[in-house]
């Protein structure tokens, strides 16, 4: 392909990102709101409820049966002849069904000891029935954020998730502020889900009726149950990893700890930023193009990776502006590159793991992510009782580390979208370089701040390739913008 219609390609594919990102960017001011109430919130009182909206998106994705999932992989490719909206009809109310038994059941016989293992006795027994009916509504939300994706609608798209993220970053955590009830706090949670189900499920609500004759449901069945249900324990254990350190961090250290490092994880998502609106246009887009656009797809890896690296090295640098901000929270300075490293690894995978889908062998994704839960729960009771938060951020560090690994390795063997492991590898070892300074400087901050910019600089260096085609694409950008004007 020639250079210049190479150009303009990559400037419409940044362009498509772009419209994707907008929702994700303008959620960010959601969650820096949210960060902000953090802050404000005595450490003790947040905990509690972080915890609850943590196991929230536990028995979310328990319920769920990876069926989001087999909606995305499947929807340009239907099973058993359906149509995608039926596709998304028959996904829904399978987990649904699915969803009203466990929760009755954990209910009505595992209540008392289901409270006491997640962290959260002190609201009682009577916390686990909300737990569910939270979580059941957040499950309709998320088909919904996926139906509205996949369709292109994209204002739709935009609204929803605003209010899928104030539902869960911000709006649960403002009755903080006058009580400290776990009870109240959760139906706030419950309301403000309800509100998003009531509004975009009326309006969408001929997908959900969709008919679905019998024979249809059950051919769907044959082909996504299979492949959700590989998935399923993929999704409910990587939401569980923070929520194991907040529980042994609560059990261990109590609950200023246990709001201390809430705080903390809450506040390392900020990697995500650059991840922004990408994984939303970025699964779609594989998925429908995997055969002829490997090259693209390998080149957009190195770009993420440039990103993230980079972006992970400037919050280093600049991280004691925040606790400066926030001082009574500035206890998490210490742990704060952990945690982020934690969330790099998570982001990373967005690049590296789609052969495992691609290939149809998701439980690959499965026993990665197995092995960093079962890691982190090791970990986490061998470092926990002695470190305290450190021991929570690294155990969270380093399962998240081993789960990437194995997601990886056996990703790249079915599609290969790393274009030069060695370039990689040497980015990884940077970012353990930075991980490692600003852990053990964390109270020196011109020292910190001087070595970590040679880090960003040799990151740079390494992807200087990428970072031309970035300014490339950038300035194509701008113009095509000016001469619309």
């Amino acid at each position: 392909m020639p250079e210049e219609k190479q150009t303009t390609s990559a400037q419409n594919f940044a362009g498509n990102v772009m419209k994707y990102s907008v929702a994700s960017y303008l959620g960010f001011v959601i969650t820096g709101v949210a960060l902000i109430v953090k802050g404000l919130l005595p450490s003790q009182v947040l905990g509690a409820p972080v915890t609850f909206m943590t196991y929230t998106a536990t028995f979310m994705n328990l319920g769920i049966l990876g069926l989001d999932q087999a909606l995305l992989r499947f929807y340009h490719e239907p099973p058993a002849g359906a149509k995608p909206r039926q596709l998304f009809a028959a996904c829904t109310r399978l987990s649904v069904a699915f969803m009203l038994v466990l929760g009755v059941v954990c209910s009505l016989f595992f209540a008392r000891p289901l409270a006491a293992a997640l962290g959260l006795h002190t609201a009682g027994p009577g916390i686990v029935p909300l737990l569910f009916v939270n979580a059941g509504l957040y499950m309709l939300v998320r088909y919904l954020n996926v139906l509205l994706r996949l369709e292109n609608d994209l204002r739709a798209y935009t609204a929803e998730t605003l209010w899928m993220q104030g539902c869960y970053n911000l709006l649960y955590l403002l009755p903080g502020f006058f009580t400290s009830s776990v009870i109240l706090l959760a139906l706030a949670a419950i309301l403000s889900f309800g509100v998003v189900v009531i509004a975009f499920g009326f309006k969408y609500r001929a997908a959900a009726l969709e008919p679905l004759p019998a024979p249809l449901m059950a051919g769907v069945a044959r082909t996504a149950l299979p492949y959700g249900i590989a998935l399923a324990p993929a999704q409910i254990l990587f939401s569980l990893s923070s929520g194991v350190c907040l529980s042994f961090v609560s059990n261990y250290c109590g609950d200023t700890a246990q709001g201390l490092f809430a705080f903390g994880y809450s506040l390392a998502q900020m990697v995500t930023a650059v991840q922004a609106g990408f994984s939303t246009y970025w699964g779609p887009y594989v998925y429908a193009h995997y055969r002829e656009e490997q090259e693209r797809i390998a080149r957009v890896h190195d770009i993420l990776n440039l990103l993230i690296f980079g972006f992970f090295c400037v919050l280093v640098m600049f991280e004691d502006v925040v606790f400066w901000i926030f001082a009574d929270k500035r206890d998490c300075l210490a742990i704060f590159p952990l945690l982020m490293l934690a969330v790099v690894f998570n982001i990373l995978c967005e690049g590296t793991v789609y052969g495992n889908s691609i290939a149809r062998k998701p439980w690959h994704d499965t026993i990665g992510i197995g092995i960093g839960a079962g890691s982190n729960f090791l970990l986490c009771s061998l470092l926990v009782p002695s470190f305290g938060l450190t021991g929570a951020a690294l155990a969270l560090a380093a399962s998240n580390g081993l789960a990437f690994l194995y997601r990886s390795a056996t990703g790249q063997m079915h599609y290969r979208t790393i274009p030069s492991f060695t370039k990689t590898i040497s980015g990884f070892l940077l970012a353990f370089a930075v991980t490692a300074i600003g852990t053990l400087l964390w109270q020196q901050f011109l020292v910190k701040f001087a070595l970590v910019g040679a880090v960003l600089f040799l990151y740079c260096t390494l992807y200087h390739t990428q970072l031309q085609k970035l300014w490339q694409m950038a300035l194509g950008m701008v113009r095509r913008y000016l001469y619309k004007k």
